[in-house]
């Protein structure tokens, strides 16, 4: 005989604030109740589990080896659940009603976000969107933690449990300065590009990684001359920082509509390297009909030459 377990999805929703949080307030907060609820709510679905989830020794609190087994199921079943939700909501309303969380890389949003907007407004605009500027790292523990929907991010990811739905490819350019070595060429070989001179992105962006990988990552011989040493988070400051202070750095395709007076776009040969943007959401989405209407908004917002490129022209680079 199968004992009964009996648990509420509210406790379940609980214990993965704390899980988050890793504080009781917080969580408590997150979840727009008081401290005391929340404690007494966990506490009961502990006593009634005959289970510790939480070590409450720890600062901040810890999941128990016990916790660390049942949270991802207890993020399942709250996945599961939602999907009730939104399957009468789609029989009540339609599909294009609800609210969709989207996290957008930083090097996509301020592009894409100006283009996109408009496009949904005019295709579903009954569909509430929340949006947040996230890193791809980010994006993954924010869909794992069903924060977010779907995350919008340079792809093929092969992330296991995720689904990618690519959506368009992404040339890239030499900014320079019009002085420059690399100026002085109709097309370049990515093959000729070094590290002497090149403005990069920080660390946690999947871009600053294809562009090592697009580049030598070898330094120059002769090693670099330039005075200052900076690694920003938006493109925009780098490409500010090629027009002021001269060196390199790459651009994907939307972010080279604006650029600086002293500045210069170099295109490629070919093979032209180039990145893929796509849709990444958990498998069997409950909100995949939405999903879907989001992808179709990003294709009919983006330029009609990158709707038109094709792989066979590119060298798609790798995002690992």
């Amino acid at each position: 005989m199968i004992s009964k377990v009996n648990f509420s999805l509210t406790q379940l929703e609980y214990v993965m604030a704390l899980h988050k949080y890793g504080h009781f307030a917080k969580a408590a907060e997150a979840c727009f109740v008081t401290q005391p609820t929340l404690s007494m709510q966990i506490q009961k679905l502990e006593d009634d589990l005959g289970v510790v989830i939480f070590d409450r020794s720890k600062k901040p609190v810890l999941l128990t080896q016990m916790g660390k087994k049942l949270i991802a199921q207890m993020q399942t079943v709250l996945f599961e659940a939602r999907k009730v939700g939104n399957i009468i909501q789609q029989e009540t309303k339609g599909a294009k009603q609800g609210n969709l969380a989207i996290g957008v890389i930083p090097t996509v949003a301020p592009y894409l976000l100006p283009r996109l907007l408009p496009v949904c407004e005019e295709l579903f605009p009954e569909v509430e969107l929340n949006i947040r500027e996230l890193q791809t790292e980010q994006i993954f523990e924010a869909l794992n933690g069903d924060e977010i929907d779907v995350g919008v991010l340079a792809t093929p990811t092969q992330i296991p449990q995720m689904f990618e739905y690519p959506l368009y490819y992404e040339p890239f350019y030499v900014l320079c300065e019009k002085n420059h070595e690399y100026a002085q060429v109709k097309k370049i070989k990515y093959q000729s590009l070094g590290m002497n001179d090149i403005w990069l992105l920080e660390e946690g962006h999947c871009l600053r990684n294809q562009v090592l990988d697009l580049c030598s990552i070898r330094k120059s011989k002769g090693g670099s001359t330039r005075r200052y040493k900076f690694e920003s988070g938006s493109l925009e400051t780098l490409k500010n920082l090629v027009d002021l202070y001269g060196g390199y750095t790459l651009l994907p395709h939307l972010a080279t509509e604006h650029i600086g007076s002293h500045s210069q776009l170099v295109p490629f040969e070919r093979p032209i390297p180039a990145r893929e943007i796509g849709l990444v959401y958990r498998r069997e989405h409950y909100k995949s009909e939405l999903i879907e209407l989001l992808g179709e908004a990003v294709l009919k917002c983006i330029p009609e030459e990158l709707r038109k490129i094709r792989p066979k022209d590119l060298d798609v680079l790798p995002i690992a």
